[in-house]
């Protein structure tokens, strides 16, 4: 009922006449533009409605219903033609001949919206004090039910909006058809044979960026989810090829690159720590984490939620009331490219298997916004070996975060490469905020920023507490722990000196 507005309202009149034995009733309401009454649907004898105009308009504070809209109070007129507010018009406009009327606000939950126009009582002289009380009790009826069609059109309004901008981000994403066979060729060629790759200590970010999609392809055939969840190599590698475009390289940290770390992260942990084998996650559960690695970050625009909301960003407008903005806009987009035709690789999953692998999905990319990883740590402290089974989704969540992290526990060259990385990014959206006349944060302040400090506080307050949950429960990843304090050390020594140059330069500025 709520889709057609004019359905409804023809719906309503019918009601309303029936109700109150009226010849006919009209229902205005108000154009938020103009302020005037309008009714599109105008109830009354076929043949003069045809030579009727399409609409009937009556202006703001104008006749009996322009004084019900401004009273707010039912009006019972008996005899039309002899009263001041009468507005001939309507008449005139539709050939109709009105004795008299009973006209009352229609009312949403707050305000009023319209007004409704009972003519000519049926069987009698005028309409009664019964008339007046079923009036007022169906304006209210009628009000809800109309605002909630109006919601509903609304909404669908936004969701083909939202429709057609998807479908619009597909069609430039698209890519040529000889890349996707030439990717499918290469996967049998001895490049990709590359020593150590599956290994808990190979570094990710030393591989050169022209072969991380056919080694993403590569992670998805050695986890065995291609003949497991029989997923066609064509798609895979068309979805793999369009996750990579959705990336922006403009942008230094959150990039392609970032993402394959990432998913090569989780890959290792997959293959090392027989997750699957050991009945601790599912197949399916194993699948929705590498996907929501490789597409955890896709199309970041290099600016972080904060500022979203501080600038009330278009992405802000959408998912300001959930939280999450960035990672909202992620989820929004893988699930969007793994419904397009090309690519569906979850294609062979039953209904159920894949709204769960989306569900997984959903958590694992939100999971990615640290501040919903400080309001579950005390949870994924209390993890331990014998509750695992019991509390899957926490442990999803901290092998997200922890592959996220990734870059903090590879060797001190990468780590440090990629550190400047962020705070180039970091700086870039605080020079932004510097512009628009805001004060941005210490971390995003080039002029105020300690990096080794920062990344010091960064490490100890997020990064080694993760990972050390990690290890607790997994041993065999305590390479990691070593390097990370390999890597504090190189920040330690090296914040001295980055004070001592910063003071340097504030004193050469000074002079």
């Amino acid at each position: 009922m709520c889709g057609d507005l004019g359905q409804l309202l023809r719906g309503v009149m019918a009601e309303a006449k029936f109700m109150t034995g009226a010849e006919r009733c009209s229902l205005f309401l108000i154009d938020e533009y103009t302020g005037e009454l309008v009714s599109k649907v105008f109830d009354g004898d076929e043949w003069k409605l045809q030579q009727a105009t399409s609409e009937i308009r009556i202006e703001q504070g104008k006749g009996i219903a322009g004084h019900v809209i401004k009273t707010g109070k039912l009006l019972n007129i008996r005899n039309a033609y002899q009263h001041p507010l009468f507005y001939k018009g309507v008449d005139e406009q539709t050939g109709f001949k009105t004795r008299n009327i009973l006209c009352f606000p229609i009312c949403d939950e707050e305000n009023i919206i319209g007004v409704a126009q009972l003519c000519n009582k049926l069987g009698a002289f005028h309409f009664d004090k019964c008339d007046e009380q079923i009036a007022t009790a169906f304006s209210i009826y009628c009000g809800i039910s109309i605002m909630h069609s109006l919601v509903h059109k609304q909404v669908q309004k936004a969701e083909a909006r939202h429709k057609l901008s998807q479908e619009l981000l597909i069609y430039h994403m698209k890519v040529p058809e000889e890349d996707v066979v030439r990717l499918q060729a290469i996967l049998s060629q001895k490049e990709l044979d590359i020593p150590d790759f599956s290994t808990l200590g190979f570094n990710p970010r030393e591989l050169e960026r022209s072969i991380t999609v056919q080694l993403s392809m590569r992670m998805f055939l050695d986890l065995n989810f291609v003949s497991k969840f029989k997923i066609p190599e064509d798609k895979l590698a068309r979805f793999l090829l369009i996750v990579q475009k959705g990336y922006r390289d403009t942008i230094p940290y959150h990039n392609w690159t970032h993402a394959f770390s990432v998913a090569h992260s989780a890959y290792t942990l997959l293959m090392n720590l027989n997750l699957v084998e050991q009945g601790i996650l599912t197949d399916l559960q194993a699948l929705a984490l590498l996907i929501a690695c490789f597409c955890h970050d896709l199309d970041h625009r290099g600016t972080n939620n904060s500022f979203q909301m501080e600038i009330k960003s278009p992405l802000a407008k959408l998912y300001s009331s959930e939280g999450s903005v960035n990672e909202r806009h992620h989820l929004s987009q893988a699930i969007c490219i793994l419904n397009d035709e090309n690519c569906k690789i979850l294609d062979s999953l039953s209904t159920e298997q894949f709204k769960t692998c989306i569900d997984d999905l959903r958590e694992l990319i939100l999971a990615t916004d640290l501040a919903n990883h400080f309001r579950i740590l005390k949870d994924l402290k209390a993890l331990n070996t014998t509750n695992l089974q019991d509390n899957q989704k926490l442990l999803m969540s901290l092998i997200m975060t922890c592959c996220d992290l990734s870059d903090q526990v590879r060797s001190w060259p990468t780590s440090q490469n990629v550190a400047n990385l962020v705070y180039s990014e970091f700086f870039a959206q605080g020079d932004l905020e510097k512009q628009m006349g805001l004060a941005p944060n210490q971390m995003m302040d080039r002029q105020n920023a300690c990096i080794p400090e920062l990344q010091l506080e960064f490490i100890g307050t997020v990064v080694r507490p993760a990972y050390e949950i990690l290890y607790n429960l997994f041993p065999q990843t305590s390479l990691y722990l070593t390097c990370l304090e390999e890597n504090s050390k190189q920040w330690e020594a090296i914040r001295t000196t980055f004070t001592n140059c910063k003071n340097d330069d504030e004193a050469a500025q000074e002079t």
